[in-house]
């Protein structure tokens, strides 16, 4: 079995393309267009569609792509074993992730993580919850960082508990207040993340009898601040976004409190490779430095 056949057909459906994938892998055009002819005469049957706008699996491609791609996974599994007891640890780490966690504590992990394994490649997926899910069942992602994965198809770590603030303008009464009654939003024009984004708040907001008016949607946390800066309603974000981002509107505590659980999702952690093990351990260590806990 030629592994690196299935890993030119994976990458080229990814990015729609023949040539970007030859472009990317190192082949030829000519060469990679062989590899596609030898794979599907291999399997017995055509796997992709040629498109003007590219390409695409066809229905049997689309059923052999999950299995695909979890042989690589697997292989790739397998080279970093190899490469770790030849004490040399390479491989590719793809993390999917919220915005929050991206922008406040990847940087520092990937930092402590590189000083250690400075050869191994990190690519970090920004998107929201639905997203973040359907890319671990897909299995797009070695591990993913978010909140809300008790249940899903993978096993999750929990690493710590994230409040939810309430964020008023700075002029509005609210903010002279030590705490927002929950229902006190009944009262305000909301400013509402976009859907896939806005699981949490959501989640807050049906605890309520009815959900207030909704006044504007945004899928950007920095959008929502800046709207809210100026005035044109209140919201709720999470303290690890509000506490990193300089802004003039002020952030409150909910009564009754209200907080989300940031954990991180493996598709299955005994067969997960050792590098993404490896970055699990700092991702907990910087958590738990994060959240001062010895």
């Amino acid at each position: 079995m030629n592994i690196r056949k299935y890993e030119a057909f994976a990458r080229a459906v990814e990015l729609g393309s023949l040539s970007k994938a030859a472009e990317e892998l190192g082949y030829t055009q000519s060469g990679i267009s062989h590899m596609m002819q030898s794979l599907e005469e291999e399997v017995g049957f055509p796997l992709l569609v040629r498109t003007s706008a590219g390409i695409q699996p066809n229905h049997e491609g689309e059923l052999l792509l999950p299995v695909i791609r979890q042989l690589l996974n697997t292989s790739e599994s397998l080279e970093q074993y190899i490469a770790k007891i030849k004490g040399a640890d390479t491989g590719r780490i793809r993390v999917a992730a919220y915005t929050s966690v991206a922008t406040y504590w990847l940087p520092g992990i990937i930092r402590d993580f590189q000083k250690d394994y400075p050869n191994v490649e990190i690519q970090i997926i920004e998107m929201g919850s639905g997203a973040i899910e359907q890319i671990m069942r897909e299995r797009k992602a070695d591990l993913c960082i978010y909140a809300g994965g008790e249940g899903q198809e993978f096993e999750w770590v929990p690493l710590c508990r994230d409040r939810m603030l309430a964020l008023v303008p700075p002029e509005h009464p609210l903010a002279r207040q030590d705490c927002v009654p929950l229902e006190a939003l009944l009262k305000e024009k909301f400013i509402m993340p976009m859907p896939d984004y806005d699981g949490e708040v959501r989640y807050i907001l049906n605890k309520l009898p009815r959900w207030p008016q909704i006044l504007f949607s945004a899928c950007s946390d920095y959008a929502i601040i800046n709207m809210v800066t100026e005035g044109l309603g209140v919201s709720i974000l999470p303290e690890l976004l509000l506490k990193n981002y300089g802004h003039s509107a002020v952030a409150l505590p909910m009564d009754p409190p209200q907080e989300r659980m940031l954990g991180m999702g493996v598709p299955q952690l005994k067969t997960a490779s050792p590098v993404t093990r490896n970055f699990m351990e700092y991702v907990k260590r910087y958590v738990s430095r994060e959240q001062g806990i010895q």
